[in-house]
């Protein structure tokens, strides 16, 4: 039997944080709670920070995702565990999905570097207010080898992790999860993702809308956020070379479409993919300024 450990990375988190870490606390041996918040919020988590299962790190300010990650990931492997579940504060498990996950590690005659699950992609309807699923990725009686994972939900085995060095913390935020796929590909490490066991994650407020027969998925996320999806992609390429288009399938004109079609604050989102382009050609990384 394996020992199970989480990270969740907190950032100014809203009330939520507590019914979402309650679908998966009772699942792992020991939460490591990295708090990335400008401002400490233990009113909002003090019921979690008092489990005996939790080790509560704050940082003292945004470090960035990665380094967070990097942080409590490497307390696991200090601690002894050999798995960890990388959690952000708003994503939460449908039912039994993460011992599903640990009962799949556990029965498999075959090593994966990370066993993650399905994802089922939510919205807020403008209308209602109601939350509404905008896609489900696999089947549920589907497993899926893939090249890369959302970092959300996955179970990382540490050996794995430590041998391809972590999350890469310069990138800050955005595109971690690639990165991360993209080494574990490059040293033959393999990832699943299980079809009965999901996550319920929001992607912005990533409303489904058509362009003639398909169903896109726009993020209307915040103009930073685009400033590091252009210059993180772009960072992976000159990292990794045009080898890194065979591993992923993430293409930036697809999210220039979007932006330009549906989404709104449109002139401020492509000057900051401007931007985001110049810095990753200037090696100029970690939190925008």
């Amino acid at each position: 039997m394996y020992k199970y450990a989480g990270v969740v990375v907190l950032y100014n988190p809203d009330i939520d944080v507590e019914a979402n870490i309650n679908t998966y606390i009772n699942e792992i041996d020991k939460l490591y709670i990295i708090d990335n918040s400008e401002h400490e919020q233990k009113a909002i988590i003090q019921n979690i920070i008092n489990n005996e299962k939790s080790i509560y790190v704050n940082l003292d300010g945004n470090k960035g995702l990665g380094y967070a990650l990097n942080v409590g990931c490497r307390m696991a492997v200090e601690d002894g565990f050999n798995y960890v579940l990388t959690m952000d504060q708003d994503s939460k498990f449908e039912n039994n999905g993460v011992k599903t996950i640990v009962d799949f590690i556990e029965k498999s005659h075959e090593h994966y570097s990370i066993v993650c699950p399905n994802v089922k992609s939510v919205y807020s309807e403008y209308e209602t207010n109601q939350e509404k699923v905008a896609y489900t990725l696999i089947g549920e009686n589907l497993n899926e080898i893939r090249n890369w994972v959302m970092t959300s939900g996955s179970m990382m085995f540490l050996e794995d992790y430590m041998g391809v060095n972590g999350f890469d913390d310069e990138m800050f935020i955005a595109h971690l999860d690639i990165d991360l796929g993209i080494k574990l590909y490059l040293n033959n490490k393999k990832i699943i993702m299980l079809g009965n066991s999901v996550i319920i994650q929001r992607f912005g407020n990533s409303i489904p809308k058509k362009i003639l027969w398909k169903t896109v998925h726009p993020s209307f996320a915040a103009p930073v956020r685009t400033y590091y999806l252009f210059r993180n992609q772009k960072y992976l390429e000159r990292k990794y070379g045009k080898g890194m288009k065979k591993i992923i399938n993430v293409h930036l004109y697809k999210f220039i479409i979007k932006i330009m079609i549906f989404e709104d604050r449109k002139i401020e989102k492509m000057k900051m993919a401007i931007r985001g382009i110049i810095d990753a050609k200037k090696k100029k990384m970690g939190a925008y300024s």
